[in-house]
């Protein structure tokens, strides 16, 4: 639940302003906040709000040189926990090359890709794999699993879902007038993302284990209720920055129609608009009153 109050807490901050005191303000209570992380081991959270912290930040200044900074930042940061931190050079050899350590710290990321290399396309079927061969499969290897038994085209899809839902969050955050608005979507649709990226990286190989659970699919009821709530918001938000245009579209309608009713009523009460209705009516040919009629 902390990530939405830190995303809460740089939108209000760049809200008020983007100078230069106002960002270098923002900035270090951020990094100690992530420090803290780093102290505590939790280096895939720590890399996940440090990202936050930098797409926010670009959206609302629009510098480049600042974001390419927060990249070397982290380039730095890898590097000095790779000689500080015995496990994060433990994940970098096991991403490296896992089978030299397939006993050791390789042998998750080694039976992730066993199970993702034996499901193939299709998989072997609802409950027919073997999760339990991977170490805290249900949050860190959940996407293994869902490759092992559902196939590899049932866990694309399921991505492309999850990165559908991503570019939907920044549509409207694009879409959205108030600035705080704007960068409370694009940081609750970046903690999404970057939660999807590390989950889904980590266990293909693609990049060292974090250990972050992939958003409404791994096991937690902590991580379950938090994306629940960011989608809530989310739907929220939607429901605000489409509320105005639909109330235009009624007030558009209504007086519309109340220009009808008023034109309406004026040719009614013109003088003469009735005789001129009666004289548009031609009599009937051969009628009986057709002779009153004309006299």
């Amino acid at each position: 639940f902390v990530k939405i109050l830190f995303v809460f807490f740089i939108a209000s901050m760049l809200y008020k302003s983007t100078d230069l005191k106002q960002l270098a303000i923002t900035s270090g209570i951020s990094a100690a906040f992530v420090l803290i992380l780093v102290a505590s081991n939790d280096l895939g959270g720590a890399l996940l709000y440090f990202f936050t912290y930098l797409v926010m930040i670009y959206v609302a200044t629009k510098r480049f040189y600042i974001f390419a900074g927060g990249l070397a930042f982290v380039g730095l940061g890898m590097y000095a926990g790779y000689h500080l931190f015995s496990h994060v050079k433990n994940r970098i050899v096991a991403w490296l090359d896992p089978l030299s350590v397939i006993d050791k710290a390789g042998y998750q990321v080694c039976q992730s890709l066993f199970a993702i290399g034996t499901g193939g396309l299709f998989g072997f079927g609802l409950g027919q794999g073997l999760p339990n061969k991977i170490p805290i499969v249900s949050k860190d290897f959940i996407i293994a699993a869902i490759s092992e038994e559902m196939g590899g085209i049932f866990a694309v899809c399921l991505i492309m879902v999850c990165v559908s839902c991503f570019l939907m969050i920044f549509n409207l955050s694009m879409q959205m007038k108030d600035a705080f608005y704007k960068y409370v979507a694009l940081g609750l649709g970046s903690v999404y993302a970057l939660q999807v990226l590390l989950t889904v990286g980590g266990s293909t190989k693609f990049i060292p284990m974090t250990g972050v659970t992939l958003p409404l699919v791994s096991y937690g009821g902590s991580s379950l209720l938090s994306t629940m709530i960011i989608f809530g918001m989310i739907q929220g938000m939607y429901i605000m920055q489409a509320a105005p245009e639909k109330r235009r579209n009624i007030d558009d309608k209504r007086r519309k129609d109340h220009e009808t009713k008023n034109r309406q009523k004026q040719t009614a009460k013109e003088p003469g608009a009735q005789g001129s209705q009666q004289r548009r009516r031609k009599p009937a040919a051969g009628g009986k009153n057709s002779t009153k009629t004309q006299k």
